[in-house]
């Protein structure tokens, strides 16, 4: 089985280009927490992290909503603080219910939103079951993970093929 992104990065999400989303279309974003803005259940972000969501929320009026497979809502809250931006928390993806909630929640229609985050089998087949817009990036590159860790992201990064090339 191909997954297929609509777009795949070559870096983490600050390489993503805004600019490239909103002449797509794109009218908001449904991001991942973990490994994507934020490293694993720490709670904090980076300062490149930071900039990029600030140019985000601006160019796309505050349209972010945050979707993770989290359970604790003590670290949810906590994320929600740092980010200021909604958190979703047990967001069961690839499923549809976590998707749809974050869809209510910017209230755009599937065509006009893009999930992006680093994991191909939740991220970005659960925005293409969706019918959204998806961006593959790689972890943040403060992250250092255990190999196993790296080699299935890297088995995953296999399945996907790009619908369009860029960033």
């Amino acid at each position: 089985m191909i997954i297929k992104a609509t777009y795949i990065t070559d870096g983490d999400i600050t390489t993503l280009s805004i600019d490239k989303l909103r002449e797509s279309g794109v009218k908001g974003l449904i991001l991942d927490l973990d490994s994507t803005i934020m490293v694993s259940k720490s709670g904090e972000i980076t300062q490149d992290v930071k900039a990029w969501l600030d140019a985000a929320h601006q160019a796309f009026d505050g349209a972010i909503v945050v979707l993770s497979n989290n359970k604790r809502e003590d670290y949810m809250r906590q994320a929600e603080g740092v980010l200021n931006i909604r958190v979703i928390g047990h967001g069961k993806k690839p499923f549809a219910k976590g998707f749809l909630k974050a869809l209510e929640t910017l209230n755009l229609s599937e065509g006009e939103v893009a999930v992006v985050g680093d994991r191909a089998l939740t991220d970005i087949l659960g925005g293409n079951m969706n019918r959204l817009k998806t961006v593959l990036v790689w972890p943040l590159k403060s992250i250092s993970e255990p190999g196993w860790k790296t080699f299935v992201r890297n088995l995953e990064r296999a399945l996907v093929r790009a619908s369009k090339p860029g960033k």
